[in-house]
């Protein structure tokens, strides 16, 4: 028999019609990350009270032997004893459920099996690290397999050593799901980059389902959209979903992203002993969907240096992003072109305080898909301007040309610098440039008005010559 320290740790998932038997490998990196939990206890209690379980996870991947999914992601929480960790299984199988439930009412004409595509949240099966069976929504089940030949490593220790010797397998618990394309959305771009928005879809109907649920996802970000291309289409899909929460009661903690948080919340915490609202959830997850489209369609880049910025002329600390008008400026600046008008108009708005704004963001109604494919109509809108067949006069000479006029304008921001400095260097170029502009046309009119003298001095020679014969 071999090494019990050395064999592979392997998961079974059951589902009809197919079987999925995953090997584990481990950690690249051993270092345990803390991470905090507020679930519904045990025995109950009034509504929206939750307690507090902290845990260590560490992160890895595993192979899937069999047909279906090749990659899978691995998250191995250990908790303090066997009491938090069966209320972790319980949150976590919830969370699981819940957004199960919202990929189960996309339209799916293909699938065979409830952990098959397409999807707008990864699916989360949850493992015991005691062996037992754990059934998930009564469609997959889930155990900690081991090879036959390993049986009595099994009854002895059933935890592989890189989990640790403190590890006991009624406070291990395993979380897998499929490993999918991350995205790259990092460089600014000088126009749109619309084909992203038809991936967006799938998400946008998820995310208005999970919502109707009374869920919330709760951590919307660029980190946490990934790509999965399938059966010919790609779809973004949502994934890390530990911070998943029912927002109807809602509770009284909340896990999110710093930088990508809702003003909402953000003026919340300032208000210590006041009480979120289930609509503040929404707002959250809608505002990061939000930064989600801009950073593919503008670039994450552009989007936490510009638009989450803080606002210069906000005395109360607030952001770019937390003011419509400052949002349609920022993307006036991005593009300039007039044809993209519509489209940063449908995407400025729901930054506002108006009924397509604040309002709806917060409101229960579904929102995302409608705003989608209103922007996607916008964008539709968004062509070259018709050129009048009109005939037009011929321009002054001393005017300054298109080109010029984009050399001034490419002069201006080619460096990169803050607010203030942008303006300096915006009128030290446009200075260089219709400096530039000046000199060239002078020297075209002295030229003209040079040949202008040179002609007439030979007509009056010539004239001269004429009278005199």
């Amino acid at each position: 028999m071999s090494d019990p320290d050395s064999r592979s740790l392997t998961i079974e998932l059951e589902g009809s019609p197919r079987r999925a038997r995953l090997t584990v490998a481990p950690p690249v990196s051993g270092q345990p990350k803390a991470v905090e939990f507020a679930v519904v206890p045990d025995h109950g209690g009034p509504a929206g009270q939750l307690v507090r379980i902290d845990a260590e996870v560490i992160f890895t991947t595993a192979s899937n032997e069999r047909d279906g999914w090749r990659d899978w992601h691995v998250k191995i929480y250990r908790c303090a004893n066997g009491e938090e960790a069966s209320a972790l299984r319980e949150h976590l199988h919830r969370q699981a459920a819940a957004l199960q439930r919202v990929n189960s009412y996309l339209p799916a004409p293909q699938r065979r099996q409830a952990i098959e595509p397409p999807w707008a949240v990864v699916p989360v099966q949850v493992v015991r690290g005691d062996g037992q069976l754990e059934e998930m929504a009564n469609v997959v089940t889930t155990r900690l397999g081991v090879p036959l030949d390993q049986i009595v490593a099994r009854l002895r220790q059933h935890l592989p050593a890189w989990l640790g010797d403190r590890a006991r397998p009624e406070e291990i618990l395993f979380a897998v799901s499929p490993q999918i394309d991350p995205l790259r959305w990092e460089d600014t771009n000088p126009h749109p980059a619309t084909e992203h928005l038809e991936p967006f879809l799938t998400l946008a109907a998820g995310l208005d389902h999970l919502h109707s649920h009374g869920w919330a996802h709760c951590d919307i970000k660029p980190d946490n959209v990934c790509r999965c291309t399938y059966a010919g289409r790609t779809d973004y899909v949502l994934i890390d979903t530990d911070a998943a929460t029912r927002a109807e009661p809602p509770p009284q903690t909340l896990r999110t992203s710093q930088l990508y948080e809702y003003r909402g919340l953000r003026q919340l915490r300032l208000r210590p002993g006041h009480e979120p609202s289930a609509g503040l959830f929404y707002a959250q997850d809608r505002f990061g969907f939000l930064t989600v489209v801009l950073s593919a369609l503008a670039g994450r880049e552009w989007v936490d240096r510009v638009l989450l910025a803080p606002d210069p002329e906000d005395r109360y600390g607030g952001r770019i992003v937390d003011s419509g008008e400052r949002v349609d400026q920022a993307l006036a600046a991005l593009w300039p072109d007039e044809r993209w008008r519509p489209l940063r108009e449908l995407l400025a708005e729901p930054f506002g305080t108006g009924p397509r704004g604040q309002i709806a963001l917060e409101h229960p109604d579904p929102w995302a898909a409608d705003w989608l494919n209103r922007v996607r109509e916008a964008e539709a809108r968004c062509v070259d301007p018709v050129r009048s067949a009109a005939r037009r006069g011929t321009p002054a000479p001393w005017l300054v040309t298109d080109a010029e006029v984009e050399r001034v304008r490419a002069a201006a921001q080619a460096h990169p610098a803050g607010r203030n400095q942008r303006v300096r260097l915006a009128y030290s170029a446009v200075a260089r440039g219709a400096q530039a502009a000046a000199a060239s046309q002078f020297r075209l009119a002295a030229w003209r008005w040079g040949a202008g003298l040179t002609g007439s001095a030979v007509l009056v020679a010539l004239g001269a010559f004429v009278i005199g014969r």
